[in-house]
């Protein structure tokens, strides 16, 4: 395929075949890579990715940045540790909580939409409120 100019689809399909190239590396050294969002014209891409050294658990597993991070700073915002990996529900659908902002103002919980793995900013009173089981009348 030659790409004469660069759109929005272009963008999807080089990013997502950069990040798998990258990631068969970083597997194979036991590291992770993770990229940035990016602005493009119709001439460039100018992508950001980087490759983290993870914490790893007792076993010698991988530890997710953004869950140390989380970890980190879920109770300055009303959450507890242990909701990140944790599904919430919003108005439009079910989401995973996968990571946090802490320097936000309003939206500071990344959450993963279940159906699509898209990554959304959420409040965390609304990812709180999701989080939490329907209260029983009566």
């Amino acid at each position: 395929m030659t790409i004469d100019f660069v759109d929005r689809s272009t963008v999807k399909i080089l990013l997502d075949e950069a990040e798998e190239a990258l990631g068969r590396i970083a597997t194979k050294h036991g590291i992770i890579v993770s990229r940035k969002s990016c602005t493009y014209s119709q001439t460039e891409i100018p992508v950001a990715f980087k490759f983290v050294v993870p914490e790893r658990t007792a076993s010698g597993d991988a530890i997710n940045p953004r869950e140390t991070e989380f970890r980190k700073y879920a109770a300055r915002f009303g959450l507890s540790p242990d909701d990140y990996g944790k599904t919430f529900k919003t108005y439009d659908g079910a989401y995973r909580v996968s990571g946090i902002k802490p320097r936000g103002k309003k939206y500071t919980v990344l959450g993963e939409h279940v159906d699509t793995g898209r990554t959304y900013k959420f409040p965390a009173g609304a990812v709180k409120a999701g989080l939490e089981p329907p209260q029983k009348e009566g």
